[in-house]
């Protein structure tokens, strides 16, 4: 039953699970039914018997609200949403081409809406997505709520476009129709403990979105990204002041922030004109603690492009710019990098028109910086300079040699300009480079 669970399109999986099986009963929480003499046991959670108040109940309801037609000016504000029942064996689709695979169905399900607040709710043991937000909407607000023990994701915004009527309705490349959630505002909410049941769950996900805001959340422990973009569609999405971490506990080759851009879509967002070239995602002023299985706080995977990353701290992760598979014009200026193995990687034809500049890395070896040594095939036009690297020895790979001479003799071939390698600074050295970094850009 239902669709690929998450993923784009695998017939076969590795995890599956067993329930309502009387012989598994053995830890707290857990439950069977027998549905032959009506019996519910339950293998209570304490050292005293439990309360004669305890109320167990079945839910049934996967939708609380659906706002489905021309919705305008409605606000939710200081409502509980909670008990929703699983989504992920409903019909699923793939919204774009990225890895995901979902439903159009959450808590809050909206299809057609413009200006509608979301505003100090509560989201709780929601089974499926709390908000699903759908085809056409403009100037959504979801703002200053909480989220939390969440079967799948907290927020979905999924729009349609055109090209492909007669195979596959509401998708292809041309994009200009409208038809696509767009001016979003995801702002100071608390989205923790999601995923439980679907494992590619996020805070915020979006597909055929953009022109999105997310400002000043908050998000920890999930098993995969905090937020993750499916596609470039448009651009001009905006992710400022965050604070990012316990991401990636469940899965590997990703990052708090994680984004594909395998498909060219065409729409007026970039300049005004109908291109494939989207205007910049711009990330700026956030706090991304890269713990668990994480690659990298920004992972602009499979193409991803015209990315601006600029004043944030990132903290652990491996690598600091990432590039593959024909991603060009990634930007990152101005970030403090601190314990990662490596200033950025490439892969595949990657890199092109890059800017690595004015960044603070602080390496956890003697090497993981070779300058703009070796620089592989793709990245022509990539600008490295004026940055600040620290290693344990304060030499550049540990022994002052790149590209078989001293880094002030590359230097004077007019290769990295500005660029200082320095012994590594201690902990709290560090931590004043990232306060001082956020306190700045927060004042601006």
């Amino acid at each position: 039953a239902g669709g690929f669970q998450g993923g784009e399109g695998e017939s076969v999986g590795a995890e599956w699970y067993i329930e309502n099986v009387m012989e598994e009963l053995d830890a707290p929480n857990e439950y069977f039914y027998n549905s032959s003499t009506n019996t519910l046991y339950y293998y209570h959670n304490g050292t005293a018997p439990p309360s004669a108040l305890d109320e167990f109940v079945a839910v049934r309801s996967s939708v609380l609200f659906n706002l489905t037609g021309n919705i305008t000016n409605v606000t939710f504000a200081g409502v509980e949403f909670a008990d929703t029942a699983i989504t992920y064996l409903e019909a699923h689709g793939l919204p774009s081409g990225g890895d995901w695979s979902l439903q159009r169905i959450g808590a809050l399900t909206l299809w057609t809406a413009r200006n509608v607040l979301i505003a100090e709710c509560n989201f709780t043991r929601i089974d499926g997505i709390a908000i699903s937000l759908n085809g056409y909407a403009r100037h959504v607000t979801i703002a200053d709520n909480d989220f939390s023990w969440l079967g799948e994701s907290a927020i979905a915004s999924w729009g349609y476009t055109r090209g492909l009527e007669e195979v596959l309705p509401g998708a292809g490349p041309d994009g200009r129709s409208g038809e696509q959630p767009r001016g979003t505002l995801v702002a100071n909410n608390m989205v923790r403990e999601v995923g439980i049941f679907e494992k590619q769950s996020s805070m915020y996900f979006q597909a055929q979105s953009a022109q999105t805001r997310l400002v000043d959340n908050i998000f920890f422990n999930g098993p995969r990204a905090a937020i993750n973009v499916n596609d470039g569609f448009g651009g001009d999405n905006h992710l400022r002041g965050n604070l990012l971490l316990n991401t990636c506990r469940e899965s590997g080759d990703h990052g708090p922030y994680n984004s594909w851009d395998r498909v060219p879509y065409i729409t007026t967002v970039g300049n005004g004109s109908a291109s494939i070239i989207p205007a910049y995602q711009r990330i700026y002023n956030n706090f991304i603690i890269g713990t668990y299985q994480v690659q990298e706080g920004i992972d602009t995977d499979d193409g991803s492009s015209y990315y601006a990353t600029t004043d944030n701290f990132f903290v652990y992760g491996d690598n600091g710019m990432k590039n593959d598979f024909g991603g060009h014009d990634n930007h990152h200026i101005g970030n403090v990098y601190a314990y990662v193995a490596n200033a950025w990687t490439f892969c595949c034809l990657s890199g092109a028109d890059d800017i690595f500049a004015n960044n603070s890395v602080i390496l956890r070896g003697n090497r993981g910086y070779d300058s703009d040594c070796n620089l592989p095939a793709g990245t022509e036009g990539m600008i490295v300079e004026n940055n600040a690297i620290y290693t344990i020895n304060g030499q550049i790979n540990g022994n002052d040699n790149v590209c078989g001479m001293s880094f002030a003799e590359w230097q004077s071939q007019g290769h990295d300009p500005g660029t200082h390698i320095y012994a590594r600074p201690t902990d709290d050295e560090i931590i004043a480079m990232g306060k001082k970094l956020l306190n700045e850009m927060n004042k601006n």
